[in-house]
C-alpha cells in the first residue's frame, strides 16, 4: 500500500512538472507575468543545414530550456539560493579581497585621461540634458575604490563587487567581471578569431571593412589598480587589433577608467548604456566617414528620459545572485525620420516610450529593461537618406540599443548577431544581392576578440 501511494506521489508531481512548466512559459511569453531572468540562456548545441536536423536540435533546446528555467519556483528559489550564498561568503571575499589589494598599488586619485567622442561639434551641438563625458575636468570624478570577490559562474568569468566615491562625495557601486579560465586559453581564442575575421575581409576586397570592439572594464590598463590580482586583458586587446589586417579599419568604445565604465556600461550588466551607445555611434559613424563622407553625420545628444522606478538589475546581479546595487534606466530621444524596421517582434519606439514614462513596464526583479525596451532588429531602411551606403553588421546583442540609431547615417542597414549569423549564407552572395558597401563588426570584446562561448560562430559565414 506505502509503495503504491508513494508511486502515485512521485507520478502526480512528474506530472505536475510536464504539464506546469509548459503553462509557465506559454503565459510568460503572454506577457501575463514575468519570472526573474537568471541570464540562464539555452540554444542549439549545432547548426545543421538539413531543416528536419536542425528543427530537432531547436526542439531540444527549448525541451532543455522549458524545463529547466519554467520549473515551477525554480527561478525565485535560486535568485534567494545565490543571494543568501553571496551574503554568506562577503566577510570571506573581503578579507581576500583587502590581502590582494595591500600587494597592489591604490586608485590614483586623480581622473584618467581618455578620448572623448570624436566629433567635438556633436557634444556642443547636444541639447542641455546631455550627458557629460566622465573626465571632464571639474566633473565629479572617482578617487577611491575598494573590491571584494562575489563568485564564479560557469560562464568562465568572476564576478568582483566595486564600492567607488567621486570627489564630491557621492557613492556609487557596480559589478565587473574577469576572467577565470587559462590566459592560454583565451589568448588562442583572441588569435583564431583574429584569423576569422581577416579570412571574412578578405573574402570580398570590394567593400569596406570595419571591427568595432564594444570594450569591458577588464580590457583597460587601470583594472589591475581596481580589481587587485587580476589581470588587464588590454595587452592581448592590443595583439588581436595587431593581427588584423591593414585594410580593416579599427576602433572600440573607450572603457578606460573605472570612470568611464561607470558612465558608458550599466553598473550591474555587462552592456553599454543610452551614452555609451551614443559615444559607440558617434565612433562608428566617424570612422567610415574617412572613407565615404556621404554618410550622414552624427547627430547631437537626444532628448535625456530617465525613468521612475524602472530599477534595472542586469546579467551580472541575476547570475551571481548579487543585488546589492541597481541601475537607473534611462534613454535618450533623438527624433528620428519616418524609416522601416524589422525586428523579431513588432516594435515602435514612440509606443515603447510612451509606455515607459507611463510606468507600464515589468516592475519584477529579473526585468530586463535593456531588452524590453530596444528591439532586437534586423533589418531597417530610412527613405530620406541617399548616402548610396548599405551597411550589413555582424553583431551581437549590443545592436539592440544602437540598431535604429546607427542606421540613420545609412540608406540600408541589415544585422546579424551571433544566433543568426548562419542566415547570411554565402557572404559575398549577400553582399552582391543587397548592394552591401560596408561590413561592421560590432561585438562585446568578450565574445568578438576572445569567443569566451567557444562556439566559433564566424566560421558559420560561408566564404566559398
Amino acid at each position: 500500500m506505502r509503495s503504491k501511494i508513494f508511486i502515485i506521489t512521485i507520478a502526480s508531481v512528474l506530472t505536475l512538472f510536464a504539464i506546469s512548466s509548459p503553462a509557465i512559459k506559454l503565459l510568460e511569453r503572454a506577457g501575463l507575468f514575468k519570472l526573474p531572468e537568471l541570464g540562464n540562456i539555452i540554444e542549439k548545441e549545432k547548426e545543421y543545414e538539413n531543416p528536419v536536423l536542425d528543427f530537432i536540435e531547436l526542439a531540444k533546446a527549448d525541451i532543455a530550456d522549458t524545463y529547466t528555467n519554467y520549473l515551477p519556483g525554480y527561478a525565485y528559489i535560486v535568485t534567494a539560493y545565490q543571494t543568501s550564498q553571496s551574503n554568506f561568503n562577503r566577510p570571506w571575499n573581503d578579507m581576500l579581497s583587502k590581502l590582494a589589494s595591500a600587494a597592489a598599488k591604490p586608485v590614483s586619485a586623480e581622473p584618467v585621461e581618455t578620448d572623448a567622442v570624436d566629433s567635438t561639434d556633436v557634444l556642443e551641438a547636444s541639447n542641455d540634458s546631455a550627458e557629460v563625458p566622465a573626465d571632464t575636468p571639474g566633473e565629479p570624478h572617482i578617487v577611491s575604490s575598494e573590491c571584494h570577490f562575489v563568485r564564479s559562474l560557469g560562464e568562465g568569468i568572476n564576478i568582483y563587487a566595486i564600492d567607488a566615491v567621486r570627489s564630491d562625495g557621492s557613492k556609487v557601486g557596480l559589478l565587473t567581471s574577469a576572467f577565470n579560465t587559462g590566459v592560454d586559453t583565451y589568448t588562442k581564442r583572441m588569435r583564431r578569431t583574429a584569423e576569422q575575421v581577416n579570412a571574412i575581409a578578405a573574402a570580398n576586397t570590394d567593400v569596406n571593412v570595419y571591427f568595432y570592439m564594444c570594450s569591458r572594464f577588464q580590457d583597460c590598463e587601470a583594472f589591475e589598480d581596481v580589481v587587485p590580482g587580476e589581470p588587464s586583458t588590454k595587452p592581448l586587446v592590443d595583439e588581436f587589433f595587431s593581427l588584423l589586417d591593414p585594410r580593416i579599419k579599427t576602433d572600440r568604445l573607450k572603457i578606460d577608467s573605472l570612470d568611464d565604465s561607470v558612465n558608458k556600461l550599466f553598473l550591474t550588466d555587462h552592456h553599454w548604456n543610452a551614452y555609451g551607445m551614443y559615444e559607440a555611434y558617434c565612433d562608428i559613424v566617424n570612422m567610415i566617414r574617412a572613407d565615404s563622407p556621404s554618410v550622414a553625420e552624427p547627430r547631437p545628444l537626444g532628448v535625456r528620459y530617465d525613468v521612475e522606478g524602472a530599477e534595472y538589475y542586469g546579467t551580472f546581479a541575476r547570475t551571481s545572485g548579487y543585488y546589492e546595487y541597481t541601475d537607473s534606466f534611462f534613454f535618450y530621444d533623438y527624433d528620428l525620420p519616418e524609416h522601416e524596421l524589422v525586428a523579431n517582434n513588432p516594435y515602435n519606439f514612440e509606443t515603447v516610450m510612451k509606455r515607459y514614462l507611463s510606468g507600464k513596464f515589468s516592475k519584477d526583479l529579473g526585468a530586463d529593461h535593456y531588452v524590453n525596451f530596444y528591439p532586437y532588429a534586423q533589418y531597417l531602411k530610412y527613405p530620406s537618406n541617399s548616402t548610396g551606403r548599405v551597411l550589413l553588421v555582424l553583431g551581437d546583442s549590443y545592436s539592440r540599443g544602437i540598431s535604429e540609431l546607427l542606421a540613420s547615417a545609412f540608406d540600408e542597414t541589415y544585422i546579424f548577431d551571433y544566433r543568426r549569423i548562419h542566415e547570411i549564407g554565402n557572404y559575398n552572395d549577400f553582399i552582391a544581392e543587397h548592394g552591401i558597401t560596408d561590413v561592421l563588426f560590432m561585438q562585446y570584446s568578450l565574445r568578438g576578440v576572445f569567443d569566451n562561448q567557444n562556439d566559433n560562430t564566424l566560421n558559420r559565414i560561408k566564404l566559398d
